[in-house]
């Protein structure tokens, strides 16, 4: 029988003790893809209402449907019936965006952590680093007001009438434009503009689904909550509740802001429509610590490939301009 394996720890086996605190850290439970979907809430409501599709491929393919199949008919008896070919149906193609966070250990912190628990310490808080920039980094491209080439798609470019959006131009083709409102002061019209604009995405199609998350700024949520106080309700989304993100209800749709939100806008967002989508090789995947030739350092990559895409761009909404 072969003898058990013992560790000194000390610097001849920091690989072996990089190696097995990655391990320990990063392949229990996804830990990195929960720690980013908990902590961003439109990435929380996605992954708890919308499935998270993992596809490979070139790029990311999204059915849709912007017409109606027009042989329906009533008859009787002989009546010829309409077989004439429809069109009505097209793909979307939208592009994988990557991003990467390193995790790099100099060669003198190698040998002064050298023990195991100094290890373990050393990683763990290198990786929440990177966590933490990770979730900075995807939140602010999520709402960054233009749409930058490389980065994931942004939710006020997804979310208007004008753009040209998965290769689709909104502008020529009307079922591709989101349903967009110039708002006002709240107290005067805040709650006849929710009101419209819910009702206008519910009758979009003819499934009658509604919105069912409203992202929107600290300042908006405030004016929301104090015309809510005599029926305030903190019900619906408790996942989010639970981290720290206090939201309100509006009919059936959680209500609640994000930092990165622009001022004076409020998203109407449905969860049937909208996906966020990985890539099954690179779900923030923690690669192998590794030394390039001419540093005294290891490092490892968090990969990331994914969208943010939507099926259906009518089905969403936004109001600007609100005011107090």
């Amino acid at each position: 029988m072969a003898a058990s394996k013992l560790f000194t720890y000390g610097p001849d086996n920091v690989d072996s003790l990089l190696a097995t605190t990655k391990s320990v850290l990063l392949n229990m439970g996804d830990f990195l893809e929960d720690q980013i979907f908990t902590f961003i809430p439109l990435l929380n409501f996605l992954d708890q209402k919308a499935k998270k599709m993992r596809q490979g491929g070139a790029s990311i393919l999204i059915p849709l449907q912007y017409g109606k199949n027009d042989t329906f008919q009533w008859y009787s008896g002989y009546d010829m019936l309409d077989t004439t070919p429809q069109e009505g149906l097209t793909v979307a193609q939208a592009a994988w965006k990557n991003a990467a966070c390193s995790i790099t250990i100099a060669g003198d912190e190698e040998r002064a952590n050298s023990g195991e628990g100094q290890m373990y310490n050393l990683v763990k808080a290198k990786t929440e680093q990177a966590m933490l920039s990770m979730r900075d980094g995807i939140d602010q491209a999520l709402f960054a007001s233009t749409q930058v080439a490389k980065n994931i798609q942004c939710l006020p470019v997804l979310v208007d009438a004008t753009s040209t959006v998965f290769d689709i131009n909104s502008t020529s083709n009307s079922w591709w434009q989101s349903q967009v409102a110039t708002g006002g002061s709240f107290a005067g019209q805040g709650l006849a503009d929710f009101l419209n604009m819910y009702h206008l995405i519910q009758k979009q199609g003819i499934d009658g689904s509604a919105p069912d998350f409203i992202v929107t700024t600290q300042a908006i949520l405030e004016y929301f909550e104090r015309s809510q106080e005599p029926q305030r309700r903190y019900v619906g989304n408790e996942k989010l509740a639970d981290v720290g993100f206090e939201n309100l209800k509006y009919k059936g749709a959680t209500v609640t802001f994000d930092p990165n939100c622009a001022s004076g806008y409020a998203y109407f967002l449905s969860s049937k429509n909208l996906a966020f989508v990985v890539h099954s090789a690179a779900n923030f995947k923690v690669g192998d610590f590794k030394k390039p030739t001419n540093q005294d350092a290891k490092t490892a990559q968090i990969i990331f490939t994914g969208n943010l895409v939507t099926n259906n761009r009518r089905k969403l909404g936004q109001i600007n301009t609100i005011s107090a």
